[in-house]
């Protein structure tokens, strides 16, 4: 039979964190006619993540069959071979997808259903608010484009130091900047849904790429439909930003994120940064080595994210009024940083 969402969960060694974002799943406030399928799809996993989430379901089938569960290998390592292989075994139209680390508020799966059975656009949220007349026109000129994806807020549910904390006051700020870029809001696989039939109109995720393939989906999927923000949060682990949080934030997150809407591809294909890629992103940043990427130094001089925003995106632009609001975006993000200094 089919369900009106599928919930695809890509994992890789993560047998002390998927419990939690299983059990945030089946606690969901729900009017009783959304049904759900749940489709975990371990990646070669080295540690018993398998064999822990195969427990799970059959002492969950055991007492209930409400939900449908599938547990599935996929031996090509990387995120979007999981998530491919996740999304082409989909049994309804639409498809939600979150990571291993994280909890899904108790309206999430709720407030997707809303979004593309309602045509539910919440299109005036902060991420628009202080965009100049001639952009929000653009957005207003796509509301009749079909609703294909939507995508929504992430917060660490583990932030326990200075740094961490300031990061997740500033990540509505950062989305902000994001979504000044892309013009709706990007996708990110921690929290997005889409139309299965738009993903498969657009030959689903690059499998060329090991990070990114979000990033990537979201350009291919603007082309054909609208995509919405998503109102429910999602919440992650920061365990991938605690061995360098300015590094993780500033490069792998900002830099890819932009190189990507502008080339096609991103910066870093690579969860850790290759010799050959590390002089291109010395050069963008103007840095001799990487040891000046530091807190204090960022906190100094907002330099490194305004040039590489105004050289590297808008270089031969000539668009004074977007530079301006690109300038005030930043300096806005530099203060929060100074005030949790």
């Amino acid at each position: 039979m089919l369900k009106d969402i599928s919930i695809v969960i890509p994992a890789y060694n993560e047998e002390k964190y998927i419990l939690n974002s299983l059990r945030s799943l089946l606690n969901q406030n729900l009017a009783n006619t959304i049904s759900y399928e749940i489709i975990i799809v371990d990646n070669d996993s080295t540690d018993n993540t398998y064999k822990i989430v195969k427990s799970f379901i059959d002492k969950y089938r055991k007492s209930n069959d409400k939900i449908s569960f599938e547990l599935i290998r996929e031996y090509r390592k990387g995120v979007a071979f999981a998530r491919q292989t996740g999304f082409s075994m989909a049994n309804s139209k639409i498809i939600a997808t979150l990571d291993a680390d994280c909890i899904a508020s108790p309206l999430w799966i709720r407030t997707i259903f809303n979004i593309f059975n309602y045509d539910y656009d919440y299109l005036y949220n902060p991420f628009y608010r202080n965009l100049p007349s001639k952009i929000m026109d653009s957005i207003k000129n796509t509301i009749n484009k079909k609703i294909v994806a939507t995508t929504g807020m992430i917060k660490f549910y583990d932030a326990d130091t200075p740094e961490l904390k300031f990061i997740n006051n500033l990540i509505p700020l950062f989305l902000k900047l994001a979504n000044f870029f892309y013009l709706f809001p990007s996708l990110h696989g921690s929290n997005l849904a889409v139309l299965k039939e738009a993903f498969i109109q657009v030959d689903g995720f690059n499998l060329n790429l090991k990070t990114g393939e979000d990033l990537d989906l979201g350009l291919k999927l603007e082309k054909i439909g609208r995509i919405v923000y998503l109102p429910a949060i999602v919440y992650a682990s920061s365990r991938r930003f605690k061995k360098n949080i300015i590094k993780a934030i500033l490069i792998y997150t900002v830099a890819n994120f932009l190189f990507h809407k502008i080339t096609g591809k991103p910066l870093i294909n690579e969860l850790d940064t290759p010799r050959g890629e590390k002089d291109k992103l010395l050069e963008y940043f103007k840095l001799d080595n990487f040891n000046l990427l530091n807190k204090d130094n960022l906190l100094k001089d907002n330099n490194l994210i305004e040039n590489l925003l105004t050289n590297l995106y808008f270089n031969n632009k000539g668009n004074s009024e977007v530079k301006f609001n690109i300038k005030e975006i930043i300096n806005e993000f530099f203060e929060k940083l100074k005030l949790k200094k």
